[in-house]
């Protein structure tokens, strides 16, 4: 969603854009007749987009002084000119909301376009149509003639297809476009993947900024059950968020056919959901819908949302994928509100805000003990508490992945997170990877499960090709991620693809100078290949880059006086005085590098006694233990792992 600049002279919404300077209104680029009353209408209303305007305000904006009408009747009947031009209703309102006797407010999401965008008007055009939801307060849904009308319209003018059945919760409305294979026209190619943009806060208030981007996260979920479509991960997609980039760039970056803009508007317990599904090659609008619910049944309300999207991109669901997406079990209102909080705050991906999600999901589980998606996320705070240090977080994030797996079984994220703990608590690798595999087979789109399943089970057993097609595929998923691109490259210095490495390494530093985890992979192939030197002043720059000034100048002095062999012996010292564990895995390494093989095995057992099972993760493959591999004892420890070569 981009927000829409005051200069900005055409404004798009919906298969409409409106040319501000020269007054038109255009449907797929074909000019509407429309009134100048009703266009200075809807020019102030897109000036406040989800305001409330009053009667007052649209008298002068419309009249100027000294002319005398009956306002209130000539701003009902501009209002509903307006509504006539849009193909909109004041029952079941897409882009103009009555409000009570206050007045009107503009409630579709818009953002800037171009008015030159080239159109073929021989090209079926999208119809815009809304499904009915459940009718609930304030925004009660009923079915209108004139929808039926338009859409009698639609199947003469536009050759569409439609069909009309019934559902448990209301009747619905289905337009499916019909594709012209002979036309070759941009239109007709099928949309097989798909990023769903950050949702915009039409609630007026910044506070709700984490509930508005929890439906995002939750939306992306749903659509990325389906096996056919490809669907981008959050972290590559909230990168757009607050930023107006031009559609065809967004689909280039992230390499797919089409997006989903919409807004959060969130009343107490009801929420609407607006959603538009553009193409990202030709810019154009498919399809728009709007969806109103009440929080307890939110979940649902997304699926309903997640389905129609997939309809619309004719996918056809399994009957077990489709049963999944339309029926979300209700939950205590309170106890969904505290665990958007929790997802909002694991998002920061900082150990401050994994700690402050722990807190605010065991909220959730107290005022709902059965809440599923709860104790997932719990298992996900846990399992990265545990990446960084923590001593019980793999332990607490095994608990939480099975309570959340005993509640719902189909949670791909409990199921990624549990497959973690059995590497890292139990060096189970089968157990791991039927759990990885389980994932997949429920979310194939899930990036975090395609990433750690490579990362941390494929490249630790050596099985390297396979390491890096998964971590391939995750990066497709998740394209502007940046440790994703990083682990990449790490992989192919385990494969021993030294070059493919640092040109990897190169691409992440070159978006992000400052990235540690790629300066360190970077410090590691410099290593390998012998310019020890150059991983010394890598380290230099990246203590002083961390903040730790005192640390850098201390390398600085060591490297001046004896080079990189006096630095290596320092670090062992230094880290076989620890009082941590920590250190000592970080000796490990230097001691082997030495050629200490005695004094490197025995920190690797010191070190596996503690909390530093992830420093010996890739203990059988990556090439710093090479010196170790003839040792009786190295061979022992890769049979405690599980890794008998």
């Amino acid at each position: 969603m981009h927000p829409v600049a005051p200069q900005d002279d055409v404004v798009r919404f919906g298969i409409f854009e409106a040319d501000l300077r020269s007054g038109e209104l255009r449907k797929n680029g074909t000019k509407v007749k429309v009134q100048e009353l009703p266009f200075r209408a809807l020019t102030l209303l897109l000036s406040r987009p989800n305001e409330v305007l009053s009667r007052e305000e649209f008298r002068k904006a419309l009249w100027t002084d000294g002319v005398f009408v009956d306002f209130d009747r000539g701003i009902t009947s501009t209002i509903n000119r307006l509504r006539d031009a849009l193909g909109d209703s004041a029952e079941n309102p897409i882009f103009v909301e009555t409000v009570g006797r206050r007045g009107y407010r503009w409630i579709a999401p818009m953002r800037a376009g171009d008015p030159a965008a080239e159109v073929d008007a021989h090209i079926p055009q999208p119809v815009l149509v809304t499904t009915q939801p459940t009718p609930v307060h304030p925004w009660r849904v009923r079915s209108s003639r004139w929808r039926w009308a338009w859409a009698l319209l639609a199947l003469a003018l536009f050759v569409v297809a439609w069909s009309l059945r019934p559902s448990s919760r209301a009747s619905k409305v289905k337009a499916t476009l019909s594709a012209s294979t002979e036309s070759g026209s941009a239109d007709s190619r099928p949309i097989r993947s798909i990023a769903v943009l950050p949702l915009q806060n039409f609630s007026n208030d910044a506070s709700q900024e984490y509930f508005v981007d929890g439906m995002t996260d939750e939306l992306i979920t749903d659509l990325a059950q389906i096996p056919e479509l490809k669907v981008v991960s959050r972290t590559s997609i909230m990168q757009y968020k607050g930023v107006r980039t031009p559609l065809p760039q967004i689909g280039h970056e992230l390499g797919v056919d089409a997006v989903v803009e919409g807004s959060v508007l969130r009343s107490g317990d009801q929420v609407r959901i607006t959603a538009q599904l553009i193409r990202t090659d030709t810019d154009r609008h498919i399809w728009a819908h709007a969806y109103d619910g009440d929080l307890k049944d939110v979940l649902s309300l997304q699926a309903r949302v997640a389905e129609a999207i997939t309809n619309e991109v004719k996918l056809n669901l399994t009957a077990g994928q489709s049963g999944r997406l339309r029926h979300g079990r209700s939950v205590d209102p309170e106890a969904y509100d505290l665990y958007l909080r929790g997802r909002y705050a694991w998002n920061l991906r900082s150990i401050e805000g994994y700690e402050k999600a722990v807190a605010l999901l065991n909220q959730a589980i107290a005022k709902d003990p059965n809440f599923a998606l709860a104790y997932a996320g719990l298992a996900d705070c846990h399992a990265l508490l545990g990446f960084n240090g923590s001593p019980t977080g793999m332990i607490d994030a095994k608990a939480d992945a099975e309570k959340a797996l005993q509640l719902d079984d189909t949670l791909a994220e409990a199921h990624t997170s549990l497959a973690v703990t059995r590497i890292l608590l139990e060096w189970d690798w089968v157990g791991a990877e039927r759990e990885f595999h389980r994932a997949l087979e429920l979310d194939p789109n899930y990036a975090q499960a395609h990433h750690w399943y490579g990362n941390l089970l494929l490249g630790p057993q050596g099985r390297h090709q396979e390491a890096i097609t998964e971590l391939q595929h995750a990066h497709e998923l998740d394209p502007l991620s940046a440790i994703i691109s990083a682990d990449t490259g790490f992989a192919y210095y385990l494969a021993g693809d030294y070059d493919s490495a640092l040109e990897t390494y190169q691409k992440v530093l070159a978006a992000h100078p400052d990235f540690p985890p790629a300066r360190f992979y970077l410090g590691k192939y410099y290593d390998q290949t012998g310019q020890h030197d150059l991983a010394i002043k890598l380290g230099i720059e990246s203590s002083r880059l961390g903040g730790l000034p005192d640390i850098a100048r201390h390398l600085q002095q060591v490297y001046d006086q004896g080079g990189y062999r006096a630095v290596w012996q320092d670090g062992a010292k230094a880290g076989e005085s620890a009082k941590d564990r920590t250190g000592v895995c970080k000796s490990a390494a230097l001691e082997a590098e030495l050629g200490r093989n005695t004094a490197a095995l025995n920190d690797i057992e010191e070190c596996g006694r503690g909390n530093g099972r992830l420093a010996l993760l890739y203990l059988k493959v990556d090439p710093i233990w090479t010196n170790l591999r003839s040792e009786p004892r190295y061979k022992d420890l890769l049979r405690h792992q599980r890794l008998q070569e």
